[in-house]
C-alpha cells in the first residue's frame, strides 16, 4: 500500500507541475498548500498566538455578553418513535460519501483525498468497520476533535494590520467530516419521517396603501 502510495503522490505531482508549468504564481500557491504554508501578506505581520489570544478574546465576550440571555423555547411535537441506534453503516454508502466528497485535504489528514478517492474501493470496507464501531461505542475519535485554525480575510481590500479584518476557519481531517455526514443523514432521516422539523411561518406587517 505504501509503494502504491507514493506512485500516486509523485503522478499526481509530476501532473500539477505539468499543468502550471505557464502560471508560476499559482505553482507556487499549489506548493503553500502543500507544505502547509500562508503567505505572510495575508496575515500581516501577527503570530499565531496573537491570533489565538485574539479569536479566544472574541468568543469569551459573545459568551459573557448572551450569558444572561433566555433559552429560546424549540416548539415540541409528541411522537411515538425513538432513536434508540443507529443504523449500520455500509462499504457502499462510504465509498459514494468518499466520491462525493470535495478535493480539500488537511494538514491532519495522513494522506491527499485525492488519493483516497482513486483507493476508496480499497479504502472503504476499512473505514466503514471503523464509523460502525464509532456508532455502536457512542465515541468520536480523539483524533476527529482537532482542527487546524487559519486567520483568513473576511474579504479583500481589509486592513491586513488589524486582527479584527480575520476571521478563523477551522479545517478539519477528511475522515471526520465523513463520520459527521454519516451522523447528520441517519439524524436528518428520522426527524423527516417523523415529522420533527419545526416549520415557521414569518407574518410580515402589513404595508399601507397609499
Amino acid at each position: 500500500m505504501h509503494s502504491v502510495y507514493e506512485g500516486k503522490k509523485g503522478e499526481f505531482w509530476h501532473n500539477e507541475i505539468a499543468a502550471n508549468a505557464n502560471d508560476t504564481r499559482r505553482l507556487w500557491r499549489r506548493m503553500q498548500g502543500l507544505l502547509g504554508e500562508t503567505s505572510t501578506s495575508e496575515t500581516g505581520a501577527h503570530a499565531a498566538n496573537d491570533f489565538a489570544a485574539f479569536f479566544k478574546d472574541k468568543v469569551d465576550t459573545v459568551r459573557a455578553s448572551t450569558a444572561a440571555t433566555p433559552a429560546y423555547e424549540v416548539p415540541s411535537r409528541a411522537t411515538t418513535s425513538t432513536l434508540e441506534e443507529w443504523s449500520t453503516v455500509t462499504v457502499n454508502e462510504v465509498e459514494k460519501l468518499i466520491s462525493s466528497a470535495l478535493n480539500k485535504t488537511s494538514q491532519l489528514d495522513p494522506a491527499p483525498t485525492w488519493l483516497v478517492k482513486e483507493m476508496r474501493g480499497h479504502l472503504a470496507p476499512f473505514i466503514t468497520l471503523m464509523f460502525n464501531r464509532s456508532l455502536v461505542t457512542g465515541c468520536f475519535p480523539a483524533e476527529f476533535k482537532q482542527a487546524v485554525v487559519r486567520p483568513l480575510l473576511k474579504k479583500s481590500g481589509l486592513d491586513t494590520s488589524k486582527m479584527k479584518s480575520y476571521r478563523p476557519v477551522s479545517n478539519l481531517s477528511f475522515l471526520s467530516k465523513l463520520l459527521e455526514k454519516v451522523v447528520q443523514d441517519r439524524i436528518q432521516t428520522f426527524l423527516d419521517s417523523n415529522g420533527l422539523i419545526a416549520m415557521y411561518t414569518i407574518c410580515l406587517p402589513e404595508i399601507p396603501q397609499h
